[in-house]
């Protein structure tokens, strides 16, 4: 049962949780979003957790929906919807968003996080999820919300001016594949470069195959073009040249 003040947010909630420690102020916010991150400990995390799409994911997913959509609707009004954001390896990390409907107080994530505190002390007897509360994490819209994207050391994590979305942005030379994190095209295509090309990835430019001195005989992104025997002969004489020039140049001056 819950009890609800002026501010239109519970003043307690069941469970035991103190009356008094979460009592909001009366004087009205704005409408926003709230990020948190839940962390439980007797779940184990697996790379089908990455890929949105992967019956594993979608499944997991719903579990948390089905668990904390009743609980929040229950104890904060003007709740709206959750969403959950990813799944990140630590145990397994729930990185979560949820709208409010309507302006709210201010300290509303303080709320939240008692909520949510409260919500981790009775998941273990009541559904079988160890959640550790002393990883609890809730901020405000106004936080970074790279802050919650599972972005690894070859992406970067960039916001949309617009919406206000973030997302992971590989870098160039990687990519995701079915929501992974990002890998090597190396990696990922084994027969990126032709003719014996060495695949390396040049940070700010990416995949290369033929490296300048290393394979006079092709060129290309994929070393695929054959340069012929002419054309070679023809750079090495203009480099000799160019060299002589150079040369006498110094010894003139």
């Amino acid at each position: 049962h819950t009890e609800e003040g002026s501010t239109g947010f519970p003043i307690g909630i069941s469970h035991g949780t103190d009356q008094a420690s979460i009592a909001m102020p009366v004087n009205p916010g704005r409408a926003l979003m709230v990020f948190f991150s839940l962390r439980v400990t007797n779940m184990i995390f697996s790379e089908d957790l990455f890929n949105k799409s992967s019956p594993e994911y979608k499944a997991l997913e719903q579990r948390f929906l089905e668990l904390l959509v009743p609980y929040l609707q229950s104890n904060l009004s003007h709740f709206e919807n959750l969403e959950i954001l990813n799944f990140r390896n630590g145990s397994i990390v729930v990185n979560s968003r949820m709208k409010f409907g309507r302006p709210v107080a201010q300290g509303v994530t303080t709320t939240v996080y008692l909520i949510l505190e409260d919500f981790c002390n009775t998941a273990y007897q009541t559904m079988n999820l160890a959640i550790d509360k002393y990883s609890l994490d809730v901020e405000s819209d106004q936080a970074d919300p790279c802050k919650f994207q599972a972005c690894n050391e070859y992406a970067e994590c960039k916001v949309n001016k617009w919406s206000g979305e973030a997302e992971c942005v590989c870098n160039a030379g990687y990519f995701s594949v079915d929501g992974l994190p990002c890998q090597s095209i190396c990696e990922l295509q084994t027969d990126f470069c032709l003719n014996d090309g060495k695949c390396d990835i040049i940070s700010g430019q990416g995949a290369i195959c033929c490296r300048v001195g290393e394979n006079w005989w092709y060129r290309g992104e994929h070393c695929e073009e054959y340069v012929s025997e002419p054309l070679v002969v023809g750079i090495a004489i203009a480099s000799v040249a160019g060299f002589l020039l150079v040369a006498s140049g110094v010894i003139f001056f």
